[in-house]
């Protein structure tokens, strides 16, 4: 069911029930209040009938009888009758309409001063008329015709303006649901237009600060990652195309050549030795790609341990220099806490190893004298862990870029190496929760930031 239609049937049920109650309270309540009415009448003509036959000496029971008759507000099938103090009728309006009235009856009405029932089809009021003798006991009765007529005039009446305004509400609510979910239609449309190859458009929203217009804002957002997932796929597929290439190349063209002609034995191993070279590059490369599709997808978290940073942090430093005697690697102690429990994270060991050694070698391999200053600072429950060097630096164009696998920006281009480990660094800091930064002046320094939630034992 479409959006359109659901709204309508809410709005239109909802309406009509609102109307329904509202409607049968109307009829309720006007019900009730022709039963008053009319029993207010009977009230009013067993006091007039009673006031005459007791306070007006010279009308006797057939005068009264004239006067009933000739009086025009005469209910349907309408009769009074009396009762004396004794129990005794002494007066009846009607005789041909009658209505048993047994002396408990007469008992009742004397107790409770005002009694209702109904005889048959007449309603029927008994009240009491005090007099000078005594207490007289009247009962007038009729048939309550007007209250039935105008009650079934009123459900006539209310059903009637109950289908109308249904009616009516069904064709405004369609109206106002199409008006509602039309913004709705133009987001379907503008999206049904995108395609991968035109992810650089985004859709548009008359107003920005209704549900609606947040929707969009949300849905371009989610645009923008994707077309960013997209370009860095075409960039880590023409990284890797090229990485692979070149020592398949190398290799191909090797054999090539020595396919040529007759060679010595030595021009056969050194060939055979080099293309060994590039086939261990290959194996360096896949090798590379599987740790990092390893980091991505397993589930390390199940098995972290509390472990000190900074022991990681030495050890990464005698590590790192033990890859080159050239490389230094200074940790700057001034800002350590005392407390070694502020010195605890819950990760994998060996993960934090890997990602800090490669911070280093990386600041090592590009400094012009090998050289990489290392800070740890505790701040906010937050372990910032500062990897810096002086060099060339990273230009600001290749800086969105250098967590991407593969990415080698100019400046390393003299220097070897497969794009990899920053990237893998990255996703080692993510699987921690934690969060990575790079700053860079170019031709003067490095400074990428680890930063690692703090977990006290």
């Amino acid at each position: 069911m479409q959006i359109r239609s659901r709204l309508t049937y809410q709005f239109t049920y909802l309406v009509s029930a609102i109307l329904f109650v509202s409607y049968l309270i109307i009829y309720i309540f006007s019900q009730q209040n022709y039963k008053e009415n009319f029993y207010s009448r009977l009230r009013q003509k067993a006091n007039t009938a009673a006031e005459l036959l007791v306070n007006v000496n010279q009308v006797d029971s057939k005068l009264l009888r004239i006067i009933d008759r000739a009086n025009r507000d005469i209910l349907f099938r309408e009769n009074i009758m009396a009762y004396d103090t004794c129990n005794e009728r002494i007066y009846r309006s009607n005789d041909t309409i009658s209505f048993h009235i047994d002396v408990n009856r007469v008992k009742e009405v004397r107790r409770k001063k005002e009694v209702r029932f109904a005889h048959e089809d007449i309603e029927i009021l008994g009240t009491v008329f005090a007099t000078p003798e005594g207490r007289i006991v009247v009962f007038a009765g009729a048939v309550d015709q007007y209250s039935a007529e105008n009650a079934k005039d009123l459900k006539n009446i209310l059903i009637a303006l109950f289908l109308l305004f249904v009616f009516i509400v069904v064709i405004s609510g369609w109206f106002f649901a199409g008006r509602a979910v039309n913004p709705i239609s133009e987001v379907i449309k503008q999206v049904d237009h995108l395609s991968p190859k035109r992810l650089e458009e985004r859709l548009e929203s008359s107003d920005s600060e209704d549900e609606i217009g947040k929707m969009v804002s949300t849905i371009n957002r989610l645009l923008e990652r994707i077309e960013n997932a997209f370009k860095l796929q075409k960039t880590f597929i023409a990284n890797v195309s090229h990485e692979l290439k070149n020592p398949l190349t190398k290799i191909s063209s090797q054999l090539e050549v020595s396919l040529l002609k007759e060679r010595a034995a030595e021009d056969y191993k050194e060939t055979i030795a080099s293309v060994l070279e590039d086939t261990q590059e290959l194996a360096a490369i896949t090798e590379s790609l599987l740790e990092l599709n390893k980091i991505s997808v397993s589930d390390y978290q199940a098995g972290f341990q509390l472990i000190r940073i900074d022991e990681i942090i030495w050890e990464a430093r005698s590590l790192t220099q033990k890859l080159n005697s050239h490389y230094k690697v200074s940790i700057d102690t001034s800002f350590m806490p005392d407390d070694e429990e502020e010195l605890m994270i819950r990760g994998d060991e060996k993960l934090i190893l890997t990602a800090i050694k490669n911070l280093m070698e990386n600041a090592c391999k590009f400094s012009p004298k090998h050289c990489a200053f290392v800070g740890l600072r505790v701040y906010h429950n937050t372990i910032n862990i500062r990897v810096k060097n002086e060099g060339k630096g990273i230009p600001k164009s290749d800086l969105p870029y250098i967590f991407q696998p593969f990415f080698r920006g100019e400046n390393t281009a003299s220097s070897k190496g497969y794009g990899i480990g920053l990237s893998l660094v990255e996703r080692i800091i993510h699987l921690h929760n934690g969060s990575i930064q790079v700053q860079s002046n170019p031709n003067e320094w490095t400074e990428f930031t680890m930063s690692l939630p703090q977990t006290k034992p």
